[in-house]
């Protein structure tokens, strides 16, 4: 059976909602995230899925707070108790994601 398309649903361009920004997981941060307890991975993946459209959000602090680094940043989810340590940087025009480190809160 073949379907019409619709002529009511707009379709985006092919790669119109592709992200021009990199992420990176340099070191052990992917393991970092692997070893985490599923829902919190889960969260963790989210934010990460997100930062594509927000690379700082505004929730986001500084990193080091007493001598932040530039495009060091801290981001605190407490409603999992996690933390995600990331860098925001341009290399060839495009802004690249790293994810230095994530952690449980105790």
């Amino acid at each position: 059976m073949v379907r019409a398309c619709s002529r009511g649903m707009s379709w985006p361009r092919h790669g119109a909602l592709v992200s021009d920004r990199l992420v990176r997981f340099p070191g052990s941060s992917w393991d970092e995230i692997e070893a985490l307890p599923q829902p919190l991975r889960w969260a963790v993946q989210r934010t990460i899925f997100h930062l594509l459209d927000e690379p700082i959000p505004t929730l986001a602090d500084p990193f080091p707070r007493d001598q932040p680094m530039l495009g060091a940043y801290e981001l605190h989810l407490p409603a999992d108790d996690v933390t995600i340590w990331n860098t925001v940087t341009v290399h060839d025009g495009q802004e690249v994601i790293s994810i230095q480190h994530v952690s449980l809160d105790t």
